[in-house]
């Protein structure tokens, strides 16, 4: 079962990151640069993976771009019904929290700057969404999909998305030393064990699971890919002209990203599932 030898490469490269950051990040303080052990980490996992994944591409059968969902003859045409979608959905979730006070519409920055942070904001929500539906909706389902089924590829998609976005970048406290590595890896997935992060891993969940359904009936990654869009460019660019309140938590959630841990982002994800449950079968085994 190939999906068992990625699963083994996540870990060893997660256990080769706790001990080669700390010297990552010494290397790094010689030279004269002063980055947070965090963010050495998280570079030193993300370089190691992508090579990781590279390299064992073949032997895992991790697909082609066609297989992995990018096949589709009407790409733009899905792209845009998917970015339709989430921001209708979006558009409910984000109307109910205004009413009930978590939402306050304002312009947070000058106009020089909103809109420089704004198009940054764009292209940061074409990359996330199209690199995370690729990874997870793309590779990772496809491996469990052809090992184990549809229902424990959602699945298993579905949690790990879910809590893959838990583990937020935080650093432990005190020096760097050579075990800090495996500190910054405990103190990662901390919040996994926390009652605090259920709310939020309940709507990534449900995200996830409507991001790998949609991917499943439409045959593409174009649909989920626009859905996904539709969530970040909210958050990276809607945000600039909106304050979310944490008051009440139970409305918005009180992690990354905004609204997902709430009734709201709940609400958001439901009224998109509708939207796409009324093209005809998007939802039948």
């Amino acid at each position: 079962m190939r999906t068992l030898g990625l699963l083994g490469l996540v870990a060893a490269v997660l256990a080769l990151t706790a001990l080669a950051s700390p010297w990552a990040w010494s290397a790094a303080a010689m030279m004269g640069w002063s980055f947070s052990f965090a963010r050495v980490y998280d570079r030193v996992f993300e370089v190691l993976l992508v090579a990781g994944v590279l390299t064992a591409w073949r032997r895992l059968d991790l697909g082609s771009a066609t297989g992995i969902g990018f096949r589709r003859s009407a790409w733009a045409r899905e792209l845009g019904r998917g970015f339709a979608t989430g921001l209708a959905g979006l558009a409910v979730g984000l109307a109910v929290a205004t009413l009930l006070g978590g939402l306050v519409p304002t312009l947070r920055f000058p106009p020089g700057k909103t809109l420089r942070k704004a198009l940054l904001g764009a292209g940061a929500a074409v990359a996330i969404a199209a690199g995370e539906e690729t990874l997870f909706r793309g590779v990772v389902l496809r491996r469990i999909r052809r090992d184990a089924g549809d229902a424990l590829a959602v699945l298993a998609t579905t949690l790990v998305y879910a809590a893959v976005h838990v583990l937020r970048a935080r650093s432990f406290a005190g020096p760097v030393h050579a075990w800090s590595g495996v500190a910054q890896t405990i103190t990662l997935f901390a919040p996994l064990a926390s009652g605090a992060a259920l709310p939020q891993l309940l709507g990534l969940a449900l995200l996830g699971w409507l991001l790998a359904v949609a991917r499943l009936r439409s045959s593409g990654l174009w649909l989920p890919i626009g859905i996904h869009a539709a969530w970040v460019a909210t958050f990276r660019v809607g945000r600039l002209f909106f304050d979310i309140r944490p008051t009440p938590p139970w409305l918005v959630g009180t992690g990354w990203p905004p609204l997902v841990g709430g009734a709201a982002g709940w609400i958001a994800v439901g009224v998109a599932a509708a939207l796409l449950a009324r093209r005809r079968g998007i939802f039948r085994s």
